[in-house]
């Protein structure tokens, strides 16, 4: 198998659902209430950005794979 560079979008993809999962486990560990339209709105993120990372990923198994 080739070696193949993550692309722009699996990054931005992968920070954004990184980032707005950690935002909403790290307030409920310190016990902050969040206001319900963020707590929407990071899961609306989430929502979104786990297809277009699931979706990179199988590409670039296939350009690995096909080389």
């Amino acid at each position: 198998m080739n070696d193949v560079k993550p692309t722009k979008a699996w990054s931005i993809s992968l920070i954004t659902g990184s980032i707005s999962s950690l935002i909403v486990i790290l307030t409920r560990i310190a016990g902050i209430q969040l206001n319900d339209w963020v707590r929407r709105i990071l899961g609306i993120i989430l929502l979104i950005s786990l297809p277009v990372m699931v979706f990179t990923s199988i590409r670039m198994y296939k350009k690995a794979k096909n080389g």
